[in-house]
């Protein structure tokens, strides 16, 4: 057995951790950048700016790929199949954009300074120019308000599954067997599915739907077993030779197989947040560890809950999806925890609340920019994506958008309430 047997073999769960790497490694230039220009405004030389720029930046790029690597190790080592594609991809990723933000991006700049003093190479444009927003006064609204969307949707959501769990869940935790079919003319519904249930079949989930690539449409039939879906394979065609049914594809999952990659997922996931919390309670304290972690359930239940309503079923495809928020998520609280943390250490003369609410006006530019940019790449993927692609779009553009929100108005108001809206003493040292 050679080494390339142990792997696992790359899926979309496997991409979505390549995507979240790549995202995170232009977040990294982000952060430099958005320093560079803070030591600008100062009226620094070009190698100062660019040394304070990396300088500054160097912690919170650390933490926030340190926080996410140590999520895909534990993924690696207790998930399973697709989780364990998705943990390598990320966690090889995030190593190298360690290397390359951090080492051969300040090379390559450091190269330039040594060779001109010329100021006007760093010119940069701001779209977002200084702000003193209050985004701390509403949080008691913005709580209410993630609170009513999880009650509501998760309720539908559980009831759905007390009700069929195959209305909720796909093949992939249940086990059983999903068919696309073709056909050449579009049958009712009802007679399909009695014509099913008199062959002995119990059909989960029955419905047309439209290919985003051709627009063509198609018949998805999701059943309880493999055999079923055998079954549904002989029984159309036969029963209905005027619609000339085509079998496009056919996924088997055995009902173990399903049962495990859920108990696994659980499992990982559920660890992955307790480390999270004892990282960042070492690196900052332990009410922001708390703050992060209770964002990120935020996220999860939310962008659940709203797939769900929307009529998505929980597949890889959307547990993927759902790690992927996560990664992204920390790594926009981490960033906002860390300016948080400098400013406790150098403003003087203001309450934990202002400290916060400056925090959040400084690096609001950053997180608009990196938000603006995932949200356009995940929207060509909504809009020109089919299939498993789409239903990946769609969590991720809800998870974004739930993640930005939450780094805002959940984490940061929890951290306040934490500790009772007084200043707290950070013993972390800064990483030098």
């Amino acid at each position: 057995m050679c080494f390339s047997d142990l792997l696992p073999v790359l899926t979309l769960p496997g991409i979505a951790g390549i995507a979240l790497s790549i995202g995170m490694a232009v977040d990294s230039n982000v952060l430099i950048f958005e320093r560079m220009r803070e030591e600008l405004r100062t009226g620094k030389g070009l190698l100062a700016t660019i040394t304070a720029g990396f300088q500054r930046a160097f912690t919170v790029i650390f933490d926030a790929n340190v926080t996410t690597i140590i999520t895909g190790v534990i993924l690696f080592l207790l998930g399973s199949g697709p989780v364990r594609g998705y943990a390598l991809t990320l966690i090889a990723g995030l190593l190298v954009n360690l290397y390359t933000a951090v080492v051969v991006s300040r090379m390559c700049f450091n190269a330039v300074a040594a060779r001109t003093a010329n100021m006007s190479l760093l010119k940069m444009f701001s779209a977002i120019k200084a702000s003193k927003i209050d985004f701390i006064r509403p949080w008691k609204l913005a709580l209410a308000g993630s609170l009513v969307v999880i009650v509501v949707s998760w309720a539908v959501l559980i009831g759905h599954v007390r009700r069929d769990p195959g209305t909720v869940f796909g093949v992939d935790f249940t086990g059983g067997s999903a068919l696309t079919l073709s056909f050449e003319r579009k049958q009712d519904v009802e007679p399909l599915r009695a014509a099913l249930g008199a062959a002995g079949v119990k059909v989960a989930g029955l419905q047309y739907q439209k290919e985003m690539e051709s627009a063509h449409e198609v018949l998805q039939i999701k059943v309880g077993t493999m055999e079923e879906g055998r079954k549904v394979a002989e029984i159309l065609p036969e029963k209905f030779p005027a619609a000339g049914f085509k079998v496009l594809q056919q996924n088997d999952v055995g009902p173990q197989v399903g049962a495990d990659l859920k108990r696994r997922a659980v499992w990982a996931l559920s660890l992955a947040l307790v480390a999270l919390i004892v990282y960042i309670g070492l690196r900052f304290q332990i009410g922001f560890g708390v703050g992060a972690v209770v964002a990120l359930l935020h996220d999860v239940l939310v962008t659940a809950g709203l797939c769900h309503l929307l009529g998505m079923q929980m597949t890889m495809t959307v547990v993927a999806a759902l790690m992927t928020i996560i990664g992204y998520s920390v790594n926009d609280t981490i960033v906002i925890f860390d300016r948080i943390r400098e400013n406790l250490r150098l403003v003087r003369g203001k309450s934990f609340v202002d400290i916060c609410n400056q925090s959040l006006n400084e690096t609001i530019s950053r997180t608009l920019l990196t938000s603006l940019l995932t949200l356009l790449a995940v929207l060509c993927l909504v809009l020109l994506g089919g299939g498993a692609i789409r239903d990946f779009a769609v969590a991720m553009l809800i998870g974004i958008v739930t993640g930005t929100y939450s780094s805002v108005y959940i984490a940061t108001p929890l951290v306040l309430m934490w500790y009772r809206f007084r200043t707290p003493e950070l013993g972390a040292r800064l990483i030098r």
